[in-house]
């Protein structure tokens, strides 16, 4: 039975009765890990105990069908469920899996992680159909489950986290959960039990260098601090930050600023209007972003989203010879423009 994404959460905490397997497949193998071991801890204390757990791979069933069979009818040791844990790819599982199905005992659980499988494969659409088994889908994080999963285990040590942090936090972690929970897991160390976390604390524990250097530059472009502007810029070159990177990044903040003035001149209010940007703006930025939207019209900031554009173009063409040179006078001439609008 395939499961929906919006009933997923409800079904690793508290396992319905009537499955008796479980399919993890999708995209993010972290994300596949730690759901299957999620799910297989409420069926058994230790897994890593060989008399309650039976851990098998796919090269096992593969050379052996009846091996996956045989296991889930053994009787524990100790009695209690006894529980089997597939892994492999999912060609080498198949044949194996339908077997078992057919005499699946009432007193076991099955957990598979399959990789190489998709919605089509042959493994996930026999699950699907299966009334006793769980077919979940792990594909990568959105915001809203990175926000779920950081809650969760903030609130385990009876962490708090600012909301500005949490969107600042969420800006940070990629699509990996494996790498995810080990960032957040970080923070909990750095917070300690009941603590606070704030933005500033997330800055320190994750910072990235290079993305603390670009939202510098963020900042200084805004301000028309030209001084500011190349101490940083030339601070980023010989850190090796690409300037495409920052190029691209300058071209978001400023989409994101022709959105929000454009809400704005259709009546929203200017925290309403910054609420939009993808991802969330840094909270050192916030005030800078907020500030200028009063002095740029929605034709000024067009016009430099063309320019940023006609930069990448050049950049990608064969005849430039320094990217860096020609990001650099692109991003200067947008300083001296704030310059000017912030006199």
């Amino acid at each position: 039975m395939k499961i929906a994404p919006r009933e997923i959460s409800a079904l690793l905490h508290q396992p319905e009765s009537r499955f008796h397997a479980y399919l993890l497949y999708g995209h993010d193998e972290g994300l596949v890990r730690e759901r299957a071991r999620k799910l297989a801890s409420h069926f058994a204390d230790n897994l890593d105990d060989p008399f309650a757990v039976s851990h098998l791979t796919g090269p096992d069933v593969a050379a052996d069908k009846a091996s996956l069979s045989d296991s889930l009818n053994a009787l524990p040791a100790f009695g209690g469920l006894r529980l089997v844990m597939l892994s492999g790819a999912g060609t080498e599982m198949t044949e194996a899996v339908k077997l078992a199905f057919e005499h699946l005992h009432e007193g076991a659980r099955l957990v598979i992680q399959a990789r190489d499988v998709n919605t089509r494969h042959a493994l996930v659409k026999f699950c699907d159909q299966q009334p006793s088994c769980a077919s979940i889908g792990c594909y990568q994080d959105d915001s809203r489950s990175l926000g779920e999963l950081a809650r969760e285990i903030f609130a385990k040590d009876s962490i708090k986290i600012e909301t500005n942090a949490l969107a600042l936090l969420l800006s940070r972690l990629g699509n990996d959960r494996a790498v995810s929970r080990m960032e957040i897991e970080k923070l909990v160390l750095f917070a300690g039990p009941g603590g606070t976390l704030n933005a500033q604390d997330i800055d320190h524990a994750l910072g990235d260098s290079g993305a603390i250097v670009q939202d510098q530059i963020t900042i200084a472009i805004l301000s028309g601090n030209v001084k500011q502007f190349e101490q940083l810029y030339s601070r980023a070159k010989q850190d090796g930050l690409r300037p495409i990177a920052l190029l691209r990044q300058t071209l978001s903040l400023f989409r994101g600023m022709l959105s929000a003035r454009l809400a704005m001149n259709a009546g929203k209010p200017a925290g309403a209007a910054l609420s939009g940007f993808r991802p969330p703006l840094h909270f050192k930025t916030k005030p800078v972003v907020t500030a200028q939207l009063s002095k740029w019209g929605a034709q000024q900031l067009s016009d430099v989203i063309d320019r940023l554009l006609n930069t990448e173009i050049q950049i990608k063409s064969a005849g430039v010879v320094d990217p860096a040179t020609l990001t650099g006078q692109t991003l200067l001439g947008l300083v001296l423009r704030s310059r000017s609008l912030n006199r």
